[in-house]
């Protein structure tokens, strides 16, 4: 069973196939473990591009928009950890062939252009890969 991440939000537009949901950080989030990852930080609130094939919300109506736990932890790996990787080998090989700290340092940095390059060519994969969900909330 996969974990969940779930958030409450409002329909703010809907262009169909797609509903356009706005989520707000609650006040409770503040002492919160995972802050650091969260897609809402620091009180301000965040709009959601949701696919929604059955038409069933309405405009301004509270919904729950859902993602898998994991989504996150990829992100963070192709955003951030494997890019850091790439810039410290490049770093490192070009200064071993060099020696030169300056011409080194350019080196590692310019390799960051491709792969965020790459990313931004991905995103249409991407967003298929990064898929959050919305459901109506029931009210018992």
């Amino acid at each position: 069973m996969h974990q969940t991440i779930q958030y409450t939000g409002t329909i703010e537009r809907i262009d169909p196939p797609v509903v356009y949901v706005r989520i707000m950080q609650p006040p409770a989030c503040s002492g919160c473990h995972g802050g650091s990852s969260c897609p809402v930080p620091d009180g301000k609130s965040r709009l959601f591009e949701v696919e929604d094939t059955t038409g069933n919300f309405a405009l301004h109506e509270e919904v729950l928009l859902q993602g898998r736990y994991g989504m996150g932890m990829q992100a963070i790996l192709l955003a951030c950890v494997l890019p850091m990787a790439f810039v410290v080998a490049a770093l490192g090989i070009a200064f071993g062939l060099t020696g030169d700290e300056l011409t080194s340092g350019c080196i590692g940095l310019s390799v960051l252009l491709p792969c965020y390059g790459l990313i931004y060519l991905m995103r249409g994969k991407l967003n298929r890969k990064f898929v959050f969900t919305v459901s109506k909330i029931h009210c018992s």
